[in-house]
């Protein structure tokens, strides 16, 4: 059996609501639920613990990932066997089955009553997570170099997006397009690149330190380069070929620097 519920659960730790045939649960801690456990069956109690257990770990994830603001809609997938189960008179026991790594798309979930004899359930749960996160305003071509008129923000359903999304503008300003990014398609970082900063035959500035002293030259760039990369660049003074990072436009630093 489906169950679908919409709830807000803000990062500020503000108290969500959910529905359920005409009844309203407080998100309150797994204890709170401890009351009259037979005025309720036993769908309804799997139903309330595994939506307890469910949004405090996306809450978790919530923080873990400094996600700002959002709203999550739950999707239960309750086994129809839960009709004929007797209600449980302790608090039941939700647990994630051993093992399994937690992608947010697909949550199974083990539910058990520990009462008695007791009995188990596995309950899937499929949220859906609406976040303000960065679109392409416009289709983006392969090798444009992002600036602010480029994105948006748009909240969208990133259940299924596998974590490839981006909350911060700030983090893609500056970056190179290595795949097309289409209209209102939500702005991923293995789409994009850190720009080129030194082309090869560019003459560039090379740095060497060594002993606490810094030394400049002028160098030819033999192939081109980004942020952080290695490349070989040749010394126009004594032309020999050395290895340099990259460390800015037009800027490498020597890795070997003995003797140049």
């Amino acid at each position: 059996m489906i169950f679908s519920n919409f709830i807000d659960l803000p990062r500020t730790g503000m108290k969500g609501l959910f529905r359920l045939s005409g009844f309203v649960f407080l998100l309150l801690s797994p204890g709170a639920f401890a009351a009259p456990a037979q005025a309720q069956n036993a769908r309804k109690q799997i139903y309330v613990a595994v939506q307890l257990f469910v949004s405090d770990v996306i809450r978790n994830e919530a923080k873990r990932r400094h996600w700002p603001d959002y709203q999550a809609k739950m999707n239960l997938f309750i086994p129809a066997e839960a009709a004929q189960l007797a209600a449980c008179g302790k608090n039941l026991s939700v647990s994630f089955p051993g093992g399994d790594r937690v992608e947010l798309s697909r949550i199974r979930v083990d539910v058990r009553c520990e009462e008695g004899q007791g009995w188990d359930m596995a309950v899937t749960v499929k949220p859906d997570i609406y976040l303000p996160i960065v679109v392409a305003r416009q289709g983006l071509e392969r090798g444009h170099t992002i600036a602010p008129d480029d994105i948006a923000i748009k909240k969208l359903n990133i259940s299924n997006t596998r974590g490839n999304y981006v909350t911060q503008p700030d983090d893609v300003m500056g970056l190179t397009v290595k795949r097309r990014v289409r209209e209102l398609q939500p702005v991923a970082m293995n789409q994009l690149d850190s720009p080129v900063l030194v082309e090869r035959g560019q003459r560039v500035m090379m740095i060497a330190e060594q002993g606490g002293v810094q030394a400049q030259t002028v160098g030819e760039a033999m192939k081109k380069g980004r942020k952080g990369e290695m490349i070989k660049v040749k010394n126009e003074s004594s032309e020999r070929i050395v290895s340099a990072i990259v460390t800015d436009s037009g800027v490498v630093r020597m890795v070997y620097a003995s003797g140049q």
